[in-house]
């Protein structure tokens, strides 16, 4: 058949599939519940599927989904956000019925999401994580008091929550003192589980993308975060692909190996500034945000994970490029904005963080050696210029 069906247009993620897959001479139906999208915006889009929004009508969005599993046939279908994701698994007997869900087993992603279970995973298994507390009620906050280092870091266990068929959205969010993270914890929503509250680790963040077959490793790739958006932490704009690291791989692949994993992940890690040790942060239990890096360095995920359900097994890589630098442009001017017109105390960025003069002149290196742009790409020219219309146009909006 060679049909592949992919969720969440918007994403970044999806168009580095679609230009993978099709450069492949895969069809790729790209879903998403308005058109046109970035990923759709691609010379390698073979065909678009509308469907109701995940986020607002999450029944009628699997109701949309079966439909178009009925009426065409697709070798499997690519879920690209924790949210079309989850549902996909709530109904993962329907859709398989159809399909192949290229996921792992659900349990196995449940337990991978729910950032709290993940940190207990690792403690068991000696893999260094941030100091964490957890919490049942508010009482028990004041047991742990003395025990706080500042600022602490209040993290739910899952960045959105399914509940009575709606979906509730968590944020992360710091506390400088013991009162202030007593009036955060006071307003939590109380339909949600308690949040973790974590230890800050200062430094450099780096991740390990990985492919497993049935609990074995097939490719493994590692890469840094150079800079981010926002500047204190959030999404990668700016990252390069790093050698073989002896210990987050054996960290990576001990946990995976633990969950006996198949299919894709991203663990992420910080290394601590005090002992230069990495720690595990989370896991993405579906492909990630900078996909682009791993297939521009040698290591094209999509079509190992294609030939992987396909075949029902692939052949591992075990060798990509290094030094390889994957570049999102309009991201990257979002984080210097972000830089430029908020205070560090605003940013909750630490004594060393770059200044607004370095960071513009960061910025402003258009053209290095081995760097690639991630939306821009001159053979593909559609998804660009897609991406810079809606930035103006968010920008107008917010005006």
């Amino acid at each position: 058949m060679n049909n592949v069906l992919v969720t969440d247009g918007r994403q970044r993620s999806t168009l580095a599939v679609v230009r993978s897959l099709g450069r492949a001479g895969i069809n790729v139906t790209v879903g998403e519940d308005n058109f046109p999208s970035l990923a759709s915006s691609s010379r390698y889009c073979h065909n678009r599927f509308q469907y109701r929004s995940a986020l607002g009508s999450p029944k009628d969005f699997i109701t949309d989904l079966i439909g178009e599993l009925n009426r065409k046939s697709y070798d499997m279908i690519l879920p690209m956000t924790d949210i079309t994701a989850y549902l996909m698994m709530e109904h993962f007997d329907k859709i398989t019925g159809y399909t192949s869900l290229a996921m792992p087993a659900k349990d196995d992603y449940l337990a991978a999401i729910d950032k709290g279970r993940l940190i207990q995973q690792c403690q068991k298994l000696g893999i260094p994580v941030p100091e964490t507390y957890f919490i049942d009620s508010i009482d028990e906050i004041s047991k742990y008091k003395s025990n706080f280092s500042y600022p602490v870091v209040i993290k739910p266990r899952q960045s959105k929550y399914f509940i009575d068929n709606e979906w509730v959205e968590t944020v992360v969010r710091y506390a400088n003192n013991f009162s202030e993270l007593l009036s955060i914890m006071k307003k939590w929503n109380s339909s949600l589980p308690y949040p973790m509250i974590q230890e800050r680790i200062l430094g450099p963040g780096a991740g390990a993308f990985l492919l497993f077959c049935h609990g074995q490793p097939r490719a493994i790739f590692f890469h840094r975060r150079i800079r981010e958006k926002p500047p204190s932490g959030g999404v990668s704009v700016l990252r390069e692909s790093m050698p073989d690291n002896g210990l987050m791989k054996d960290y990576s692949c001990r946990l995976l190996k633990a969950l006996n994993w198949h299919g894709v992940a991203m663990v992420e890690f910080k290394y601590d500034n005090r002992d230069n040790l990495p720690k595990v942060m989370e896991i993405n239990a579906r492909l990630w945000g900078s996909l682009q890096l791993g297939i521009d360095s040698g290591v094209d995920f999509p079509s190992m994970l294609y030939r992987m359900v396909i075949d029902g097994d692939v052949l591992p890589i075990e060798q990509y490029k290094i030094g390889i630098k994957t570049r999102w442009l309009w991201g990257d001017f979002d984080s210097v904005l972000c830089r430029l017109t908020k205070s560090d105390k605003q940013q909750n960025l630490t004594a060393n963080a770059p200044g607004r003069i370095r960071t513009t002149f960061d910025f402003l290196k258009f053209y290095q050696r081995n760097t690639k742009y991630e939306i821009l790409k001159l053979s593909d020219i559609g998804p660009f210029l897609y991406e810079t219309k809606e930035w103006f146009r968010n920008i107008i909006k917010k005006n």
